[in-house]
């Protein structure tokens, strides 16, 4: 009897799969804060949001940051919360893929809402 060789497919990095998205990327450059969430210090992330979708963002930064850390990310009077599912360098800085999990538009209406309630 020979033996047999097993051959096993190595893992695929999420930032080397094909695009799943079941919904349309939309390309935009807008300026966006990030803060890295459950973090000692109150770090601050300047970055620009490349695209969006439903579920999903793009952002390039300075830095990078690790796979599964929770961000907050605020930009033009909305607020976003994710988790960072890859990150990969690029010449000029960092690209990363973000899970959107919660989203908030319009805070500047909801601030004022909230404080006419009072």
């Amino acid at each position: 009897m020979r033996p047999q060789t097993l051959v096993v497919d190595a893992p695929i990095r999420l930032d080397q799969q094909p695009d799943q998205r079941q919904a349309q990327r939309r390309q935009i450059s807008q300026p966006a804060m990030v803060h890295p969430l459950g973090t000692s210090s109150s770090q601050v992330i300047q970055c620009e949001i490349r695209n969006v979708s439903k579920g999903g963002t793009q952002l390039h930064l300075g830095q990078r940051l690790g796979i599964g850390t929770l961000l907050r990310i605020e930009y033009d009077n909305n607020l976003l919360l994710g988790e960072v599912v890859y990150c990969r360098q690029e010449q000029a800085g960092w690209v990363a893929g973000i899970r959107i999990e919660h989203s908030l538009s319009g805070l500047t209406v909801l601030a004022d809402a909230i404080r006419g309630s009072w």
